[in-house]
C-alpha cells in the first residue's frame, strides 16, 4: 500500500486557491475504516490539498467534514505525496464544486 502513493505535484494549475490551515475529517465512503484527521493547505472551488498521517490512494472516495462548521461532502482522491515525518500530502477533486464564497466560508 506505502508504494501507491505517488510522489510529484500536478503543475499548470489555473483556478484561484484561498490557503487555509484548518482541521478537516476524512472517512472512506463505504463506511470501512476510522476517521482520520488533516489540516488544509489550499482550498479551491473544486478541490483542496491537505496534510495528513494517512495514506490514501488515487480514486479513494471519501467523506469529508469540517467539525467546526459541520459541512459535509464527498471527494475523489487524485494524488497522494509522501511527505516528511511519515505525513502525505493529499490532492481531492470534490464531487459537487464549491462556488468560491464558500470554499472560503468552508473555514
Amino acid at each position: 500500500m506505502w508504494n501507491e502513493c505517488v510522489t510529484g505535484l500536478f503543475a499548470g494549475r489555473l483556478k484561484k486557491r484561498i490557503a487555509k490551515g484548518e482541521v478537516v475529517a476524512l472517512v472512506r465512503s463505504d463506511g470501512l475504516g476510522l476517521e482520520h484527521l488533516a489540516t488544509t493547505v489550499n482550498v479551491s472551488d473544486e478541490g483542496m490539498r491537505l496534510v495528513t498521517e494517512q495514506i490514501w490512494n488515487p480514486g479513494d472516495v471519501i467523506l469529508l467534514s469540517s467539525p467546526r462548521t459541520g459541512q459535509r461532502m464527498q471527494a475523489r482522491v487524485v494524488y497522494c505525496e509522501r511527505l516528511q515525518d511519515n505525513r502525505f500530502a493529499v490532492g481531492l477533486k470534490l464531487s459537487t464544486p464549491l462556488g468560491l464564497e464558500q470554499a472560503k466560508k468552508l473555514h
